[in-house]
């Protein structure tokens, strides 16, 4: 093998045939997509606790309350404002987590999905800088962690070359529907895509083999990455506060 084949492993180095051979992707299989159906139940238990509890008071992103709540950027996400919402939503979870979940690996794919729900409500909450009147809106949904998922897909596949258009009449249609159909936030459906693009792009990147480089190496570079957008997505946040404070102090 030449290095560029070669995978480093902590014990030994493999190749890249080996790395996508029939059989690990079986096994990758017979694992499931755990995350995937935690987050769906997270979403439907919320969604029936709604009935019962102040929940939307309680984790709704709504800008004047997310300065002193910052939870409520991330836990928005599993929350939706009717059954067809919900099913929608989980329906395109599902169908992609099927995918990216065992091909990414539990931390990325975790990664990537609540980086791409705090990607679509900070840019909800940075569209109050160019409509003021949206700082009183309350928005609800998991579909800007979705739409990083759209993004990651595309990313993936342009990686290895595969076929995106698909992907991309895919994307065209829903980011379409979401500017047409009033009551959809769309600007977490941008947010969140944008995000989930770059996450994507960056894991790839620091997945890519190189010499000396092993995978608990690239575990800890990929964790590098989620973490460092985090802090960027939470400074963002805090710039955008800041600019609202000073404009209306």
């Amino acid at each position: 093998m030449c290095v560029a084949c070669a995978i480093p492993t902590e014990v030994r180095a493999i190749c890249v045939d080996c790395t996508t051979s029939p059989t690990k992707r079986m096994r990758a299989r017979s694992f499931g997509s755990p995350v995937t159906s935690t987050l769906i139940g997270l979403c439907v238990l919320l969604y029936v606790a709604e009935w019962l509890l102040p929940v939307y008071q309680w984790f709704a992103f709504y800008p004047p309350s997310a300065y002193f709540e910052p939870w409520r950027f991330l836990t928005t996400a599993f929350l939706h404002s009717g059954l067809m919402h919900l099913a929608f939503n989980m329906l395109a979870l599902y169908w992609m987590g099927q995918y990216l979940e065992p091909l990414m690996g539990a931390m990325r794919y975790i990664g990537l999905y609540v980086l791409s729900a705090l990607g679509g409500t900070t840019f909800v909450l940075a569209w109050v800088l160019v409509s003021p009147t949206s700082f009183n809106t309350v928005t609800v949904g998991a579909s800007g962690a979705v739409f990083g998922l759209f993004g990651a897909i595309f990313v993936l596949q342009k990686a290895v070359g595969a076929d995106t258009r698909s992907i991309l009449v895919l994307l065209g249609i829903n980011l379409v529907y979401g500017f047409l159909v009033p009551g959809i936030s769309w600007q977490g459906h941008v947010g969140g895509l944008l995000v989930g693009v770059v996450v994507a792009w960056l894991l790839v990147q620091t997945d890519r083999p190189r010499p000396g480089v092993t995978e608990k190496k690239q575990n800890l570079q990929a964790a590098g990455v989620l973490g460092a957008v985090a802090v960027a997505l939470l400074a963002a946040q805090s710039g955008i506060y800041s600019l609202l404070i000073s404009w209306y102090a």
